[in-house]
């Protein structure tokens, strides 16, 4: 299955630079680019082919290899701006956009349900120590993209919510943050909100079964990695449902995300309005195993209250006929004193 830029960039960045740089480039250059990525046998080193895309049958031409090695000169500039992962925007314009999009969050209908949601469920659900977000995207995305960047900035805002509400039943969480596609003033950014900002395949390798992982929309074998090791405590991100509903899935494929789907409680999660940014998202928390002890210890307490209940009431009745004495002559049942009468 051919990958896709962003799943390429997750799983070798440096294919995924060649494929942006490959999209941009003249022909001349994707020549020379090719060339380096996969060289040729030693008797055709010195001469590149090229092949035309007209109708018209034509004997392939030949560049000199020195030619197509100067044309790459500038691809190999552009290469190299790719890898700086620079950015237009300082820190100090980070923390001032980031300011007025959590104003606004914190006035969204989205907000207050995903509060709702956390408040509810946190008593039963299974403990959070550690929170990972995966490819939330930059703050500053190419062109500047508007919707990109609110999206950026909505998933982080969800994302720091999530824990904040978590957090007020337990310890401080910690959290990880994994996006190759950061650049140094987004990394600084996020470690100035006192957070750790790591590198692929690290956020993976950190979750277990007491984290928060807040991973949305992300490619199926990223999923994959970050649930290998387990499942964790509590999943944002897109749901089994949704990949079954594709039904391209064959049995046994995407087990990791079946099991979660068995085992953990479905919650839905709140809608950005009318935009895109956790659409095909929900939230899987696994109940809190004590939980399950505790009702089961109650259905169990119940039914031997009730067993008990019966062994009384049936050795009772023995006693009272004992009591009765004999039977009068007359047959006629003796009167019943006051103290013994049922209350009408």
């Amino acid at each position: 299955m051919a990958l896709s830029i962003r799943q390429a960039v997750w799983l070798d960045p440096s294919f995924c630079r060649v494929k942006q740089i490959l999209a941009t480039s003249p022909p001349a250059q994707r020549v020379a680019i090719r060339n380096t990525i996969d060289p040729m046998p030693a008797d055709e080193e010195e001469w590149t082919r090229v092949k035309t895309k007209s109708r018209n049958r034509q004997v392939p031409r030949k560049v000199p290899a020195k030619a197509a090695a100067a044309a790459a000169a500038p691809a190999a500039h552009q290469q190299a701006v790719f890898d700086q992962t620079s950015s237009t925007q300082t820190v100090a314009d980070i923390e001032a956009e980031y300011e007025t999009f959590r104003l606004r969050w914190q006035d969204t209908e989205a907000s207050r349900r995903l509060k709702e949601t956390v408040d509810s469920n946190i008593a039963t659900g299974q403990v959070v120590r550690k929170a990972v977000c995966l490819g939330i995207g930059t703050f500053d995305p190419d062109h500047g993209g508007w919707d990109a960047k609110r999206r950026t900035y909505t998933q982080l805002l969800a994302f720091l919510d999530m824990v904040k509400h978590l957090s007020q039943s337990s310890d401080p969480i910690p959290c990880i943050f994994q996006e190759p596609v950061f650049s140094d003033s987004d990394k600084a950014f996020i470690e100035s909100l006192g957070h750790k900002v790591v590198e692929s395949p690290a956020a993976f390798e950190a979750v277990d079964e007491h984290t928060l992982l807040f991973a949305v929309h992300m490619y199926r074998p990223i999923y994959e990695a970050a649930l290998e090791k387990g499942l964790p405590a509590a999943f944002v991100g897109t749901g089994w449902e949704t990949w079954d509903d594709v039904g391209n899935l064959k049995e046994g494929d995407f087990a990791c995300m079946r099991n979660m789907h068995e085992s953990h409680r479905l919650l839905p999660f709140p809608q950005d309005g009318s935009h895109t940014t956790f659409s095909s998202t929900c939230l899987y928390w696994l109940p809190r195993a004590e939980d399950d002890d505790t009702a089961k210890d109650a259905v169990l307490k119940a039914k031997v209250e009730d067993e008990a209940k019966t062994t009384s009431e049936t050795e009772t009745i023995p006693e009272v006929r004992k009591d009765e004495g004999p039977a009068p002559e007359s047959g006629k049942p003796t009167e019943a004193s006051s103290s013994e009468k049922r209350p009408s």
